[in-house]
């Protein structure tokens, strides 16, 4: 990651400022918007990461996208970032305000990966399965990978539960191999 440091000064204080003025959930969502954004569009990444386009266009461009529906806390730390010239850490700014909102909302991300969508039923019995393993909230993602077979892999925090057939069929084959 770039220049981690940097980045968490930055969150930590859009995260005290979130706080302080009782806006941490409205700050959250705008936050998750802009990780979309990136997410879905090279082009906002490459805007915020070229130091070739002069911010004055990087100001315009920021205002057309985000001015009347971000907080204006949140538009003016990308403001912020693009006038001091971090505007390449944005991305990453952003992903450690989401893990430190996270940690003081006692939030933990997890993702359930399968051949196809869950419906809502077992989404709601994994998530509680999840809950219980962790004692903390969940936010829980569920991810199509084709690559699995069958079963599931289900990844909470930093933990990994594996219960593919992929998986599965490797274990057998190194057995396999190795008698």
């Amino acid at each position: 990651m770039l220049n981690t440091r940097a980045s968490e000064r930055y969150a930590k204080s859009l995260l005290s400022l979130s706080i302080d003025n009782n806006i941490i959930d409205e700050i959250n969502s705008d936050i998750e918007l802009i990780i979309k954004y990136f997410k879905d569009s090279r082009e906002v990444v490459n805007l915020y990461s070229s130091p070739i386009i002069p911010i004055n266009h990087k100001i315009e461009i920021t205002n057309k996208l985000f001015k009347n529906i971000l907080n204006k806390h949140t538009l003016n730390l990308l403001l912020n970032l693009i006038y001091r010239k971090r505007d390449n850490l944005m991305f990453t700014i952003l992903l450690k305000y989401k893990e430190l909102y996270n940690q003081h909302m006692n939030i933990e991300e997890s993702v359930i990966s399968t051949t196809f969508s869950l419906d809502k039923e077992t989404l709601d019995i994994v998530h509680d399965f999840a809950k219980n393993v962790t004692g903390k909230e969940i936010s829980l993602k569920n991810t199509i990978d084709k690559d699995i077979l069958g079963g599931f892999n289900l990844k909470i925090g930093d933990k990994m539960i594996d219960c593919s057939i992929s998986s599965k069929i490797n274990e057998l084959r190194k057995k396999l191999i190795n008698n």
